[in-house]
């Protein structure tokens, strides 16, 4: 009987080790992974930003007529002609 009680005492620490491994391990990898979210959503801002600092109008407008040599058109006269039997309600 004593012999049965030390090996279920024994079973029971080794798996008390592994379960404490186990979990240390998650937590470490649960840390791991919130450090390369952070890392990401830093990255994701600057990213953000310089599409925002690339899409601006004016250095779009600059590159196309600097690089590319496009020119702002003329205006144009636009005249709208509103059929009146189109716009009345049946």
């Amino acid at each position: 009987m004593l012999i049965v009680g030390f090996f279920v005492l024994i079973g029971s620490m080794v798996f008390y080790i592994w379960i404490y491994n186990t979990t240390n391990a998650l937590y470490r990898e649960i840390d791991q992974l919130k450090r390369k979210e952070a890392s990401l959503i830093a990255q994701n801002q600057m990213i953000v930003v310089e599409i925002e600092r690339l899409s601006r109008a004016d250095r779009i407008k600059n590159i196309a007529m600097t690089e590319i040599e496009m020119v702002t058109p003329l205006p144009e006269t636009l005249a709208v002609v509103i059929d009146s039997k189109v716009l009345a309600v049946e």
